[in-house]
């Protein structure tokens, strides 16, 4: 069975974590899935005025764009309505910057999983995040 094709603009300043990501999704299986790194919030910008992404995956803390509240607001500002899905190391502390209704759960825990379940939980949650239309924070 094939699943539809999804294009994603992860915004993400370390290279190994993107890497990690891509990798992960791989090894889930879900070769559907393409991803477009963009490592500042400049780059993201410039990516997402040409469009086309069925979602952004959110680093919250970037090399131009240290508050996370900041980062997140002006990515939803100029996504037009794609779905955002942030994946950010520093939930613990940066979970308050985010509005209340998006659930947050932390990608060293989520990336980490001992159980082998890591892999297919992140591409699940990217490919039902980019289906359903809404936000969510790993």
């Amino acid at each position: 069975m094939t699943q539809e094709p999804i294009k994603v603009l992860h915004v993400e300043d370390d290279f190994a974590d993107a890497l990690l990501v891509q990798n992960a999704v791989c090894e889930a299986g879900d070769l559907d899935i393409s991803f477009t790194v963009a490592r500042t919030l400049r780059e993201a910008k410039r990516k997402l005025a040409a469009g086309g992404y069925d979602l952004i995956l959110l680093d919250l803390r970037l090399p131009d764009s240290v508050k996370p509240r900041e980062t997140y607001e002006t990515v939803a500002e100029l996504c037009g309505g794609t779905p955002i899905l942030v994946l950010s190391g520093s939930m613990r502390v940066d979970s308050d910057a985010l509005p209340e209704e998006i659930n947050t759960l932390d990608k060293n825990k989520h990336l980490a999983g001992a159980d082998g379940q890591a892999p297919i939980y992140l591409a699940g949650m990217i490919r039902q995040t980019a289906m359903s239309n809404q936000i969510e924070a790993i």
